[in-house]
Formats: C-alpha cells, sequence, structure tokens
C-alpha cells in the first residue's frame, strides 16, 4: 500500500460554480452529498448579487483547492459576454490555478459553444470530466468522483499549502468525522483514516474538534506550541464523548420510565425503557425485561425477557444477572438449566445482591445445578438476611426450627421468624404462632 500524503485542508474544500437556470437543481443536491462525506463546499445559491462579481465570490474561490463546474446544458452558452458571471469564475480559477473538476451531468455535455474565448475552452478542457448521474447511480457517481479526483486533488493541493506555511506540524487522527476550530474559527475537517495535517505556530492555542454527525459531540483543549520545527501526533478522540452523552440521554429516559411505572402507566413506561434499552442502558433493559416477564404495559412474553435480562447481566447489572439465573431456574423463556442458573446466581452474589444470595442458598438447600449441602445454604441465607431480605430472614428461621445445616435452636429460629413476620412474611406469623411467641 502506498503512503498516504498528509494534507492540509484550507477554508474550503471545494467551490462549485454553476448556471443558476438548468444548474441550480444540480448544485445543491451535489453540495448536499459532499457535505455528507465530510467535505466543505462553497455555493453561491442565496442571490444573484445584483450581476455583480462580488469579492466574497472570488475570496471563496482563492479559499478552495478545487473549482468544480457544473455544465448543465446551456451553461456555457453566455461565456461569450466578458462580464457574465459564470465566465469570470472560470477565468478567475484559471488564473489563480485552482485544481479543477469539470462535471458532465447523465452525460449531457455535448461541446463547447462555438463563440466562448478559446482560453475557456482550453482551460476547461485540459482536465478530465467527472461524470455524475443525478438520475441513477448518483452516490456511486459521486463515490468514484471522490476517490479518482477530488482525495488526490486534495493532498496534492496540501502538499502546496503545507510549503507556504510556516509553524509545528500536527498529524490529525479522529475517531469520528469533525471540524478543527482554532480560536474558533475553522483550521480543517478532519475523517477516521485520513492523514490531515495542520500547522500552529509557537505559543497557545485555543482548539476544538466539532463532530461533523452531531454538534454536541465536542472538545476543547489548549495546544502548547513550544518550537515552530516540531513534529507531533494530534489525536482526538470523540467517541468516548459521544458515548456519555448518549448515556446521559439514557439515563434520564430510564429515570422517566421509572416516574411512569410509579404512576402505573406502563405503556409509557416500556416506551421510555425500550428507547433506553436500545441505546445501552442496562437499569432500562432489566426493566424492561420485567415488564415482559409480567406483562406490564406489554403482552407477557418470557423469550423477550430473557433478551433483555441477558443484555443487562452480560453489563454486569446484578438485578439482571438474578433475573437471568431465575429464568433458568424456572425454564421461563429458556431451557430449563440448574447449573446456568446457578452461574448467573453467582455473578450477582459477587456483587452482593440480596436476592441472589437467598436463591443460590436455595439451590445448595435442595442440590439444584449444585451438590446438596446444607451448611453452605444457610451462609447464603443468612447473607441475605442480614441485609434485611425478609424471605431469607424465613428461610433461616426454617433452618434453626429443624437443624437443617446448623443445630437446633428454636429461640433462634423464633428470631428470624420474628424478623420475617415484622417485614410481612404471613407465613412466618404461622409458624411463630406454633413455636409460641
Amino acid at each position: 500500500m502506498e503512503p498516504v500524503t498528509p494534507f492540509i485542508v484550507m477554508a474550503y474544500d471545494i467551490f462549485i460554480s454553476y448556471r443558476r437556470d438548468g444548474g441550480k437543481e444540480l448544485a445543491r443536491p451535489l453540495k448536499s452529498e459532499l457535505e455528507l462525506r465530510g467535505y466543505r463546499v462553497f455555493l453561491d445559491f442565496d442571490e444573484l448579487k445584483d450581476g455583480v462579481f462580488d469579492r466574497r465570490i472570488m475570496e471563496a474561490i482563492d479559499a478552495a483547492p478545487i473549482f468544480m463546474v457544473i455544465l448543465s446544458p446551456h451553461a456555457l452558452d453566455r461565456c461569450a459576454n466578458a462580464d457574465d458571471w459564470v465566465r469570470r469564475e472560470i477565468e478567475y480559477a484559471l488564473e489563480h490555478d485552482r485544481h479543477f473538476i469539470p462535471i458532465d451531468p447523465d452525460r449531457s455535455f455535448t461541446g463547447f459553444p462555438p463563440d466562448i474565448p478559446d482560453t475557456l475552452k482550453a482551460g476547461l478542457g485540459q482536465h478530465q470530466f467527472s461524470q455524475v448521474m443525478f438520475e441513477q447511480l448518483f452516490k456511486v457517481s459521486v463515490d468514484k468522483m471522490v476517490r479518482e479526483r477530488i482525495e488526490p486533488l486534495l493532498q496534492r493541493a496540501g502538499r502546496t499549502a503545507m510549503q507556504e506555511q510556516g509553524g509545528a506540524l500536527f498529524h490529525v487522527e479522529t475517531d469520528l468525522p469533525c471540524r478543527i476550530l482554532k480560536f474558533g474559527k475553522e483550521l480543517c475537517t478532519v475523517r477516521p483514516g485520513s492523514d490531515t495535517v495542520i500547522r500552529l505556530r509557537k505559543g497557545r492555542h485555543k482548539l476544538e474538534a466539532v463532530c461533523l454527525d452531531c454538534p454536541d459531540d465536542r472538545l476543547q483543549w489548549v495546544q502548547t506550541v513550544e518550537d515552530n520545527e516540531m513534529e507531533d501526533l494530534l489525536t482526538v478522540e470523540l467517541r468516548p464523548v459521544r458515548e456519555r452523552r448518549l448515556a446521559a440521554e439514557a439515563d434520564v429516559l430510564a429515570e422517566r420510565g421509572q416516574t411512569a411505572y410509579d404512576a402505573g402507566d406502563y405503556a409509557e413506561a416500556v416506551k421510555l425503557w425500550c428507547e433506553a434499552a436500545e441505546a445501552g442502558n442496562r437499569i432500562a433493559q432489566n426493566s424492561l425485561g420485567d415488564c415482559y416477564y409480567y406483562g406490564k404495559g406489554v403482552a407477557k412474553d418470557y423469550t423477550e425477557a430473557v433478551k433483555w435480562y441477558r443484555k443487562a447481566a452480560e453489563q454486569g447489572y446484578a438485578s439482571a444477572q438474578n433475573n437471568l439465573g431465575t429464568c433458568y431456574h424456572w425454564g421461563k423463556g429458556v431451557e430449563q438449566d440448574d447449573a446456568e442458573a446457578v452461574k448467573w446466581f453467582r455473578k450477582a452474589v459477587e456483587q452482593g445482591d440480596a436476592v441472589a444470595q437467598k436463591n443460590l442458598g436455595g439451590c445448595y438447600y435442595d442440590g439444584e445445578g449444585v451438590e446438596q449441602d446444607y451448611a453452605e445454604a444457610v451462609k447464603w441465607y443468612r447473607k441475605a438476611a442480614e441485609q434485611g431480605y425478609a424471605v431469607a430472614q424465613f428461610e433461616m428461621g426454617w433452618c434453626y426450627k429443624h437443624g437443617y445445616g446448623v443445630p437446633k435452636d428454636l429461640a433462634e429460629a423464633k428470631r428470624w421468624y420474628r424478623k420475617a413476620a415484622d417485614a410481612g412474611i404471613q407465613e412466618a406469623k404461622k409458624h411463630l404462632a406454633e413455636l409460641g411467641r
């Protein structure tokens, strides 16, 4: 693979010249398509400037290394007139050695009008025409032009620009397409995989990277240049900025979903949690799994519940790991598998999840997915009970009452039953009555 030649991007990448009659409908979509690819395009279609060749037009031509002229039918007919503005744009670009890309739209160009100046014919004719198919294969033909004409021309223009500039050389790499600004003024556009180069003189420069896809994703920093002869790498990492923004937006959606759920508006909760879950919010993923498991706001669907539990569980969310273990334990939405249930319960108990501790204790008590071990069962029941989980407190009362995994101790049994009963476990009240409060 040949090495990529670094290039400096000027104020614009491309200036598009066109005849308003018949050319405006071609220029606008072409500009939009090029801008979607990260190029900065000058196209003055807002007004005619009362026929005056405005100084701003000349400055824009100077600022863009590529001069693109759309040769729509009859676009050059009026170039026989010395004051014609399309002719003046072309002449100015020729005089200032712009890189020309004549556009032949839909292969409609039939030749130069006989009465236009020979300098225009020669100036345009010496350049390869690019065929852009506006009616069909538009994106394909633009891809070809970008690959074969625009990128090579920008690289050559960049070499010339670098020779004319002074200051330290910075190769800019980015993970997302972005614009680089210095003190609020745009320096260049950078795309992943390109070797875009900027020069900064000795001193401190306030730089900013603004994502092309979403301007809300941006970074600001102060770049210090200690030596005008230095050359260095400048890495722009916008993807983490985007991920933080999306995560924050998903957090808000998840909270709004919980508010809707608490208010009994389950359909709205599902809508909000679904959006947050799709954005990767693990709390929303688990909550959405609950909605499918219990049929809140959606039809009950254990398979869909498992799908969302798994997404959250794989992100390390303990409640979802416990819920996924429960689905494997009971065979809800997945094939029943006690060993897999134990695996997920263990992941949750590593994070101190009380419900999972109780469930893992139950697996040891019944010998499901592990070898039966009452002492190990009591160990996990106790951990959950000491966190105030009432169901585990009931299980501790049961084990002390019957001597499973611990010496039989009715006083201790009553103590745990009482905690469970105080938390609202009705079965615990019955056992207390049997033992005599």
